[in-house]
């Protein structure tokens, strides 16, 4: 049996660290990883043809789907006659930071938080895929009294990274490391439920 999972872009980098612990826990489980577009969210009638596409395409395959249920709001719909496992989390954020990691950073203010891979990707994101020039970036970003990145150190942001993406919002740009785990066991959770 094939166990695939499909996830947004985002999590590349982290989903692809993490891989080989996965199928070790898994007893060599194979796993087949594919990625769509960090952007499709922004357009659900995209997101649910792409994977709606995939799943059609891997009728065998137990799945996997790696999104937030904010990105779109039927997946129970989308995925209910391919028995598609997925988080009950909301957003990439909660995907990757505990709860309780979170409720103490959201003490600290309005937040708004962005992933590594979201932060690498940005242009890709916010420009290409919300359509957004600066003004915009502005205005939507503007109630959030700072950016927070979370680091999962896979890789490093420099210093004019994080400086472009500050000049393009215009609001304070943080990082926050936080370790792989709990995104691992969440991971670990959901291919466990598939290839039950």
């Amino acid at each position: 049996m094939s166990l695939s999972l499909l996830s947004c872009g985002i999590f590349r980098f982290e989903l692809e660290k993490i891989l080989p612990e996965i199928k070790e826990a898994l007893n060599g489980q194979d796993i087949h990883l594919d990625f769509l577009s960090p952007a499709l969210d922004v357009k659900a009638d995209i997101l649910e043809e792409s994977v709606t596409e995939h799943l059609e395409s891997h009728p065998h395959d137990k799945t996997v789907l790696l999104y937030g249920g904010m990105c779109h709001t039927e997946w129970a719909r989308i995925t209910g006659k391919f028995g598609t496992v997925y988080p009950k989390s909301a957003n990439c954020v909660e995907i990757l930071l505990s709860p309780e990691k979170k409720k103490m950073s959201d003490a600290s203010g309005n937040i708004y938080y962005l992933t590594m891979g979201g932060l690498k990707l940005w242009k890709e994101i916010y420009q290409q895929g919300h359509g957004w020039d600066s003004t915009d970036a502005r205005i939507n970003f503007g109630s959030f009294e700072k950016i927070v990145v979370l680091d999962t150190g896979i890789f490093t942001i420099s210093d004019e990274e994080l400086f472009e993406f500050f000049e393009y919002t215009q609001v304070p740009v943080e990082i926050m490391p936080i370790s792989l785990n709990y995104f691992k066991s969440l991971i670990l959770d959901l291919c466990k439920t598939a290839v039950a």
